[in-house]
């Protein structure tokens, strides 16, 4: 007879991260994916811990440039045009949800929850599986090519220096120090001293799912093709040719959650919030951290393999072709930031981040199912927040009340 043992959908990062959380807390684990850990979005993220990240996109001055950014191809935010015909019911929820001030308030109250957990959580995650190797702590610098556009981040500051986020402003010349061969047009920076990074993210994951492993975890390739309901109870898990039985069940599987979510009767409307990165060869990289030119929309990082420079945001309908100007378009703006800095390309690379109309993740029980748990809809903030997902399911799933702010986080919010 086969053990019942917790389902954990999608071996990214939320998921693994959840998987070893829950095997942690005693219970058995089985991390269920149709690829290879970390082979999916996970792989190409920009590597930064965003805890300094309090607002969610989904606000008034973000409405304001949609029409700029359905005309704009080269701006940070853009809309892949053949997709828009699929993205207009998304779309019109992100206006109600960015029109609200009540629910722009609850994406300010529940990141702040958040990134409050997952600082705590990272570290702990670092130490309990060994990962201090891939980890780096030399802060993070935001850089600005004109005072307006300095201006313009000082709501973002202001909420997180009342939370407690340790920052220094900064001029063009000390910018420079800071980061060596920024161009001589950035006006102003603000330091991050305590911001972390990753070296290499896939290995992040590839190596908490070994550790997971080594543990006694079960790490199993398939696709899922259904549940086996009891009332409000999942039982088990059908795969294409086999069935897990199931004491309970994690749907973190990015963007491919909203088709998982369907067949169990509540939904996700998630969209691709598609992502590129462009990896180069490390010439006259002389510069430790992470540097994101804020009105670029991209990070610039220095990892093992080279200097990855990575972001923008692409919102499309799934499964689509690559817009690969977009890649082309991070290369420009690294050459204007740090002239003379990155070699050749070595790889490109495009990802789908898993994107909820109101910007919020989806964490915590299912709607009407007592043994189903979401941890989805991250956005751009998946590595940031992965651990404290894990952490916060395992807690939930022992009996414990989430923090009232992630009220805002309840999957079953869209029905």
């Amino acid at each position: 007879m086969t053990t019942e043992s917790v389902i954990v959908i999608g071996a990214g990062i939320v998921g693994t991260a959840t998987a070893r959380a829950l095997q942690r807390a005693g219970h058995a684990v089985t991390l269920v994916d149709s690829g290879e850990p970390g082979k999916a979005t996970s792989y190409g993220n920009a590597g930064f811990i965003a805890i300094d990240h309090v607002l969610p996109l989904a606000r008034p001055s973000t409405l304001k440039r949609v029409p700029q950014m359905l005309m704009d191809r080269t701006g940070p935010l853009t809309v892949h045009r053949p997709s828009i015909p699929h993205l207009l019911p998304w779309m019109a929820r992100f206006a109600l949800a960015a029109y609200s001030q009540a629910e722009v308030r609850k994406g300010m109250d529940s990141f702040g929850a958040l990134m409050a957990e997952a600082n705590v959580a990272w570290q702990a995650e670092i130490q309990a599986s060994g990962l201090g190797e891939l980890f780096r702590s030399r802060g993070a610098l935001y850089v600005y090519e004109s005072e307006a556009a300095f201006q313009g981040g000082a709501e973002e500051r202001e909420l997180q220096k009342a939370k407690g986020t340790t920052f220094e402003i900064v001029d063009g010349n000390r910018a420079r120090e800071l980061a060596p061969g920024l161009s001589s047009h950035i006006v102003r920076g603000v330091y991050y001293p305590h911001g972390m990074h990753t070296i290499n993210p896939y290995k992040v994951v590839t190596t908490l799912a070994e550790r997971f492993a080594e543990d006694g975890g079960s790490v199993q390739r398939g696709r899922v093709r259904g549940f086996v309901r009891d009332g409000n109870r999942v039982t088990a898990v059908q795969l294409t040719d086999s069935e897990l039985p199931a004491k309970a069940v994690v749907i973190a599987a990015g963007r491919a959650s909203g088709e998982l979510t369907r067949l169990l009767g509540f939904n996700a409307p998630l969209v691709a919030e598609r992502g590129y990165h462009v990896m180069l060869a490390p010439d006259n990289v002389r510069f430790e951290m992470p540097v994101s030119p804020a009105e670029r929309g991209f990070f610039i990082t220095p990892m093992a393999e080279g200097l990855r420079v990575a972001g923008t945001v692409e919102l499309a309908a799934p499964h689509q072709p690559p817009s690969w100007h977009r890649a082309d378009l991070l290369v420009q703006h690294l050459r204007a930031i740090f002239p003379g800095v990155g070699g050749v390309e070595q790889s490109r690379w495009i990802g789908e981040r898993p994107s909820l109309p109101d910007f919020r993740p989806a964490i915590g029980r299912a709607p009407r199912l007592s043994n189903v748990y979401c941890g989805y809809g991250h956005q751009h903030v998946g590595l940031t927040l992965a651990t404290a997902t894990g952490r916060l399911v395992a807690r939930q799933m022992e009996g414990e009340e989430l923090p009232a702010a992630l009220a805002a986080c309840d999957p079953g919010r869209f029905g």
